[in-house]
């Protein structure tokens, strides 16, 4: 009969009701304590986050430009247009050209839009930021 990790038998598993308490409540526990307290770490370092930082200060500036195109009303009214009838291809290409120093991901849906900003030309992403808006009900 097998049990899991911890078990403990109780009056009503235990076959003989009349056996000593002390065997009762006999408890199995098959994998050793281990403490947690002795472990060293290795040292931190915070060049990379330093990076990270510096990158995203960037994303949140071409996120800065984005909201302000995405106010003026001509371009807002291409973009819904184009969101509207579902021709990705031309959202992409709108918000593409609104930057030159990130790669700009949509996806939408006729209640939002979420907008994710990325740095371009960089092997492993260090960062990014994704704005999600309310257009419509």
């Amino acid at each position: 009969m097998s049990y899991p990790p911890y078990w403990r038998w109780n009056a009503t598993s235990y076959p003989h009701p009349n056996i000593h308490s002390w065997i009762r409540y006999a408890t199995f526990y098959p994998y050793p304590y281990v403490h947690t307290w002795f472990r060293e770490y290795p040292p931190v370092q915070t060049d990379i986050l330093k990076q990270s930082i510096q990158e995203y200060h960037k994303l949140m500036e071409e996120a800065n430009r984005i909201l302000n195109k995405l106010s003026e009303q001509a371009f807002a009214l291409q973009v819904l247009t184009a969101a509207q009838v579902g021709n990705k291809q031309e959202v992409d290409r709108l918000m593409g050209t609104i930057s030159t120093t990130a790669t700009i991901q949509t996806k939408y849906s006729p209640s939002g839009i979420s907008i994710t900003v990325e740095p371009k030309g960089q092997d492993q992403t260090c960062c990014k930021l994704t704005i999600y808006m309310k257009w419509g009900r």
